[in-house]
């Protein structure tokens, strides 16, 4: 069991510690996992002006941005913020924000150029899937950045605590 308490460290996605390149379908980097949900390779460096500061997912049969991608996190993050890159006339994505217990919050519809996304209302976030429905290039995401939650054990004797001093409150009811 464990409680979380709203302790928090920056974190990001560094692509450019990864290397730019074409890659599998999944790549694992600060504490997540990108994944090209679409079958193709992930292209990383597909950020602002080929800024090896973000990523894409290839369509596994032409070459491009307009794949479908999932962003799995090891743990929760809040005050999430990233950019979309490059997007072309037609380009255009749905993001859907999922949380704790895989939780859908919201799906988000994006079709303007190059805007930074801030997901910072939507509160603990645990992973994001992006639906490219692009019919240009398609787009590119980059410099993700957010707050790790921490999460802190409740020590093991508290569950029977708790147990204990309801099953007391019980017989002290029972007796009146």
């Amino acid at each position: 069991m464990a409680a979380s308490t709203g302790l928090a460290q920056a974190g990001t996605l560094d692509f450019v510690a990864f290397g730019a390149g074409t890659y599998g379908s999944s790549i694992s980097l600060g504490g997540a996992t990108i994944t090209n949900t679409s079958g193709g390779n992930i292209l990383v460096g597909a950020g602002a002006a080929g800024a090896a500061d973000g990523f894409c997912s290839l369509n596994p049969t032409v070459f491009n941005c307009e794949a479908d991608t999932e962003i799995a996190f090891s743990s929760a993050v809040k005050n999430l913020s990233f950019d979309i890159d490059g997007t072309n006339p037609g380009d255009a994505v749905a993001l859907s924000i999922y949380g704790l217990g895989n939780l859908l919050i919201t799906t988000l519809n994006f079709s303007t150029p190059d805007q930074t996304v801030d997901l910072s209302s939507y509160g603990a976030i645990t992973r994001l899937l992006f639906d490219d429905s692009s019919t240009g290039a398609g787009v590119g995401y980059s410099t993700f950045t957010f707050d790790l939650v921490s999460q802190v054990p409740v020590p093991a004797g508290l569950p029977l605590m708790v147990g204990g001093l309801a099953a007391f409150g019980a017989l002290r009811r029972k007796k009146a």
